[in-house]
């Protein structure tokens, strides 16, 4: 087997957490192209800012990484880089819960469109991280099947970390702080009132680090091994709520997945031009006004494909590339120079301000990302821009600076229908009311 460094990130554990609540599954033959589950805030929003922005940190390294390397795995370093981005999962913590096996067994799974791969711990497990439900027994699956090096679903993984054995196609995942080693297999998988056979998964029979109360991990990305690209339905669609106390609200998929009205915004989903097979969502962020001012900024790939931006749901704030975020940084502070700035070090952030009374809400000019194609985002405050403790007494912007990859995280798609059309190449937004849809 193969080792490869990386970095583990637990899951969030006070920013925003969902689970997708499983209804009574029915057979794929019955199944319609469409279906639905339900999303509810596991944790309340918002919590400590601090501790997200630092978890971040590390899923963007392994980001940024798994983008500028992704065309070159057969080597060492690009292949730890996309590593880290199949199982660096943790940042943002949205958990869904699905079933595997005859008869099913359910548990949560951490949701990630920044990955490819499905894993989820099995018996018999020399070394296993606690979870809150029973390992996933294939003995006790009368629909479970090992696959065979040969199989396209290992042949979708990337030859640094797979290897061939008497179990099968096998995988072996290092990384800084802990690990996932285990077999390729396939089973019926049940979600959201549907069941699908023979869907490929990871099933790991050792493996170290905390998943925040998961028992796994679900991949949402734009790669093979996906499981939207697995069940080929073609699109999908979120809404992420912002109120602490909100109810349910849905995932959908494939007919069900789409956003109407008339404040839809649309821009194209992008491929990473060295990468093309990687499994993230890139779109076109070609400006950006703070207040009244229209930046310059560009967000452009380099040859090597690092760069871009890329929607992400398990990262929880927005970061922007070094120059862009200057430009940002500064459209702020001169917009703002009237309110006294103060270090931000102690939250973890890099530009925050005093409240001129403890609890009263800093001035601050709007913030608009405008895309390719004429789509444009007026980001409510509160997705960048917050109190960074109860008493209201400092405001720190929730954007931060990066090298490499820029992403539009979880925090800032709060209170959106999002909408990823893989079928028709366009990622749509529009703002809603979750329990609505």
């Amino acid at each position: 087997m193969m080792s490869h460094d990386m970095a583990c990130k637990p899951a969030l554990l006070t920013l925003t957490a969902v689970v997708i609540g499983l209804l009574p599954p029915v057979t794929f033959a019955t199944s319609p192209l469409g279906f639905r589950a339900t999303i509810t805030r596991a944790r309340r929003y918002p919590g400590n800012y601090s501790a997200a922005a630092r978890r971040d940190g590390r899923r963007l390294a392994s980001l940024s990484n798994a983008a500028a390397g992704g065309a070159r795995t057969s080597t060492g370093s690009s292949s730890r880089g996309l590593l880290q981005a199949l199982v660096e999962n943790g940042a943002g913590a949205y958990h869904m819960t699905l079933s595997i096996g005859t008869p099913p067994l359910a548990f949560p799974v951490i949701l990630d469109t920044g990955s490819d791969l499905t894993w989820t711990q099995c018996a018999p497990c020399a070394a296993c991280f606690a979870q809150p439900t029973p390992l996933y027994d294939p003995a006790a699956s009368s629909t479970f099947s090992s696959l065979p090096c040969a199989s396209p679903p290992c042949q979708a993984l990337p030859s640094a970390f797979r290897a061939c054995n008497a179990t099968g196609c096998v995988y072996d995942y290092r990384y800084t702080a802990g690990f996932t080693a285990g077999y390729l297999a396939a089973d019926t998988l049940a979600l959201g009132g549907a069941s699908f056979p023979g869907v490929a998964f990871g099933c790991s029979t050792a493996s170290g680090g905390d998943m925040d109360s998961a028992s796994g991990i679900v991949g949402l990305g734009r790669g093979t091994l996906s499981l939207v690209s697995q069940l080929r339905v073609g699109r999908f669609s979120y809404c992420l709520r912002s109120d602490a106390d909100a109810g349910a609200s849905p995932i959908l998929f494939g007919s069900l997945a789409n956003v109407t009205g008339g404040k839809v915004q649309s821009t194209p989903l992008l491929q990473n031009p060295v990468a093309r097979r990687g499994p993230y969502y890139y779109v076109n962020l070609t400006g950006i006004t703070v207040g009244a001012t229209d930046l310059p900024v560009a967000f452009g790939f380099t040859a090597s494909g690092a760069g871009g931006v890329i929607v992400d749901s398990g990262t929880t704030f927005t970061y922007l590339a070094d120059a862009g975020y200057a430009m940002v940084r500064q459209a702020f502070l001169s917009q703002m120079a009237d309110v006294q700035t103060v270090s931000g070090a102690p939250y973890d952030f890099d530009l925050c301000f005093a409240a001129v009374a403890a609890g009263a809400d800093v001035p601050v000019p709007r913030l608009v990302l405008r895309f390719a194609g004429g789509a444009e985002y007026a980001v409510p405050r509160r997705s960048y821009f917050d109190a960074m403790d109860e008493r209201g007494s400092v405001a720190c912007l929730l954007v931060l600076p990066t090298r490499g990859v820029s992403v539009i995280g979880n925090v800032m798609q709060m209170d959106l229908h999002v909408f990823y059309d893989l079928d028709g190449g366009a990622f749509s937004f529009a703002p809603a009311d979750c329990a609505t849809l």
